[in-house]
């Protein structure tokens, strides 16, 4: 072979290399992207578990302050 051929094949096989390995980095780029934004989907979620469990808690919180208040105006009408 003559150094003109070694010399295309190499230069052809280190760009395919080059190629290759820019492809496996950035796959791994996003799989770390996709991890992360995983991550912050599970906090939204903690938090809105939180949020319904604080709402459910002032609900019933309001409606024992309710009951309390008409028990209160209750003693207060009597004579």
């Amino acid at each position: 072979m003559s150094d003109t051929v070694i010399v295309a094949l190499i230069s052809a096989g280190a760009s395919a290399l080059v190629a290759i390995t820019a492809l496996l980095l950035n796959y791994r780029g996003f799989a770390a992207i996709d991890a992360r934004f995983a991550s912050v989907d599970g906090r939204f979620a903690s938090i809105e578990r939180r949020l319904d469990a604080m709402q459910s808690d002032l609900k019933e919180f309001y409606k024992i302050l309710s009951e309390h208040d008409k028990r209160i105006s209750r003693l207060e009408d009597k004579p």
